[in-house]
């Protein structure tokens, strides 16, 4: 098997195959994205190819510094076989392309399970793998705010907090806008391990996908907060929200998720779906205190290398 990047040569295959692969939720949202610019502006997406330069697996590679000066490697390898032991396989052969590399800095290297598949824990172990939670899966039954819920953004009111939802006026009102929600979102997540940094053309076309609104979020003319939901159509997932950090306390984010809340409501009175890293505790209390329950606990495979050492498989 030989691990090829993925390039504008090559892109179009390579977005069949991610389709092709994908459980039903992540097929419907790469639907409201451009998939194929998202990848490539990510710059983290390989192929595994047989000797007949058949595609057999997607892969994801992310180098990222973290904030203790260490390394962290994200990766995954997914095939069209659901089998675990197939999928081990595909992994074996990505981190074979490790095999022997003497790390620089203390390294920790982040393998996440392909769609309905976990990997099979032998095989995990034997490669120095750990099994730890890595995600929560968080959802709110269909309905309006109810009591309880975002308690804290009549306060984010009463300081002068107001959100909408952007469309093609508010866009032509404030042609800057996928600059500052750009921004927005980088500096929200500069901290953040897993995340990578956006554009205001990813911006643009997360916009323009039929399927999004972008509800904002504002102090004054100041955009403090973001959040996009998707429309499923048997839900609507709502993955991030942004806010900067000068705003955090604030109760704008109660206050811009209570506007979303009504808004599918009214809508389409679907669930609404989020997810948060389990380490970010805040990100997670968050979504209980919005009314979201945690429905899934999803783990990946953790293995730690210390600087001066060989990673080996």
């Amino acid at each position: 098997m030989q691990l090829v990047a993925i390039t504008r040569e090559n892109i179009a295959p390579y977005v069949a195959l991610r389709m092709e692969i994908a459980d039903e939720e992540g097929r419907r949202y790469y639907q409201t994205i451009d998939l194929a610019t998202a990848i490539l502006t990510q710059g983290s997406d390989y192929v595994l190819q047989d000797e007949d330069g058949k595609m057999q697996a997607a892969v994801t590679i992310r180098r990222k510094e973290t904030r203790e000066g260490g390394l962290l490697v994200m990766m995954s390898a997914e095939g069209k076989d659901k089998k675990p032991e197939t999928n081990a396989s595909l992994l074996r052969a990505v981190l074979a392309t490790e095999n022997t590399n003497i790390a620089t800095r203390d390294t920790r290297y982040h393998v996440y399970n392909p769609s309905e598949v976990t990997l099979p824990h032998t095989e995990m172990t034997e490669m120095g793998f750990a099994e730890i939670p890595g995600t929560y899966r968080y959802k709110r039954e269909p309905g309006p705010p109810r009591s309880g819920e975002f308690p804290h953004a009549d306060r984010a009111v009463e300081r002068g907090y107001t959100t909408l939802v952007i469309d093609d006026s508010y866009v032509a009102s404030d042609p800057e806008i996928f600059e500052k929600l750009a921004d927005v979102y980088n500096r929200a997540f500069s901290n953040r391990e897993s995340v990578n940094p956006s554009t205001p053309e990813r911006m643009r076309k997360n916009y323009e996908a039929d399927a999004n609104d972008i509800i904002i979020a504002k102090l004054g003319d100041e955009v403090t907060s973001s959040i996009t939901l998707s429309y499923l159509g048997d839900s609507v997932l709502s993955p991030q929200y942004t806010c900067l950090r000068r705003h955090w306390g604030t109760g704008s984010v109660d206050l811009m998720c209570r506007h979303l809340a009504q808004l599918v409501a009214d809508r389409w009175n679907v669930p609404i779906i989020g997810y948060a890293e389990a380490r970010n505790a805040a990100s997670w209390k968050a979504l209980e205190r919005f009314g979201l329950t945690r429905v899934e606990e999803l783990m990946i495979w953790e293995r730690r290398i210390p600087a001066g050492e060989a990673f080996t498989i």
